[in-house]
């Protein structure tokens, strides 16, 4: 049947059918067809949807991956050959085929850097187990890639492109140390009574973090901390630092005051005094370096003559040297508390303290 111009013609061997611009054409190409050939394309379309109807889709089980459809690592790992994994599969292995023509294959790198890079992950507490949680690949290929054999060369010397970079993406950092495991002590420590140096009392720290009193005291005491405690505590701080306690009534005043007291008393430093508050070295005989009877007077004759300066910002010998010049003077202990900014418990302490001395 003809329509227009073009004329179009189906063989009633294969049923094949053929459009052409012109029924003279129509007539002239038509019958050049082959029907072996037609037939062979459809037998090859049927097959083709036979199979993709029947290709078996299988979700990933892998216990951490979660490996995606439509990916070609579904179709190696998952064994899925569901129509998009297998399209992703068949792109990738042409993708392959094109560079190893055009002469850009690398399928491998050296591993060296990155077995030296799971050396110094290692080195500084984070595991094999954390280090493949965190790169997304098999404990065991950690370990293949870490080891050295018998004969004192490395079990594996080239590495994948990509396992590569997952690896050496991972920084020796403190967060990437597993929750339970232990790190040095040392600068939550160090943190914890700078922060009590400044006037956080212990018991709102140990509330900030969730724990208790006496749980937050062990850890102060001790040689390590889990790394969960030490990122905690971390991040305390960097909250806390530059920050002055609550001082609003008087129970929250007389805390500050006892805190500071407390950490000045064992000679703890204040957050500014650590340029690294992880590495720096100890500071040696802290009280006999800043003697409390080594006054100063210009910060005395400031807080005598009431230029802002609060009773926290001297140390325990300036602070009782101003109390007790302000007595003289015949200020009541509530004068003093408010020129000094504190309360008349600690003026009354410092007081006594003075009478005692």
């Amino acid at each position: 049947m003809g329509r227009g111009m073009s004329a179009t013609r189906t063989c009633l061997v294969c049923r094949y059918s053929g459009t052409y611009a012109s029924d003279a054409l129509a007539d002239v190409n038509h019958a050049r067809h082959s029907c072996a050939k037609h037939l062979q394309t459809v037998e090859r379309t049927r097959r083709r949807v036979q199979r993709a109807e029947s290709r078996v889709r299988r979700d990933c089980t892998h216990p951490r991956a979660r490996h995606v459809h439509g990916t070609r690592v579904a179709y190696v790992k998952d064994r899925c050959r569901c129509t998009d994994c297998t399209a992703a599969n068949t792109a990738a292995g042409r993708a392959a085929h094109r560079a190893q023509t055009f002469g850009r294959w690398r399928p491998f790198v050296d591993a060296a850097p990155v077995r030296e890079h799971i050396r110094a992950l290692r080195a500084a507490g984070i595991g094999v187990e954390q280090i493949a949680l965190l790169a997304d690949i098999s404990t065991s290929h950690v370990r293949e890639l870490a080891d050295i054999g018998r004969d004192g060369n490395p079990r594996i010397r080239r590495v994948r492109p990509e396992t590569a970079q997952r690896l050496l993406r991972i920084r020796v950092d403190l967060a990437n140390r597993a929750a339970r495991s232990h790190v040095t002590a040392t600068g939550t420590r160090r943190r914890l009574q700078a922060l009590i140096a400044v006037g956080w009392p212990h018991d709102e720290l140990a509330a900030r973090l969730g724990r208790s009193s006496a749980s937050l005291h062990r850890s102060m005491l001790s040689d390590s901390v889990t790394a969960q405690t030490a990122q905690d505590v971390s991040a305390l701080y960097e909250r806390l630092w530059n920050l002055l306690p609550p001082q609003s009534t008087d129970d929250q005043r007389a805390a500050a005051d006892s805190a500071r007291a407390f950490a000045a008393e064992r000679g703890w430093l204040p957050p500014l005094a650590w340029d690294d508050v992880d590495t720096d070295s100890d500071p040696r005989d802290v009280k006999h370096a800043q003697p409390d009877d080594d006054l100063d007077e210009i910060a005395i004759e400031r807080a005598l003559a009431g230029d802002g300066v609060r009773l926290e910002h001297l140390t325990p010998a300036e602070q009782d040297e101003v109390v007790r010049r302000l007595t003289e003077r015949g200020k009541s202990i509530r004068d003093i508390a408010q020129q000094l900014a504190t309360t008349k418990r600690t003026v009354s302490r410092r007081r006594a303290s003075i009478n005692a001395a």
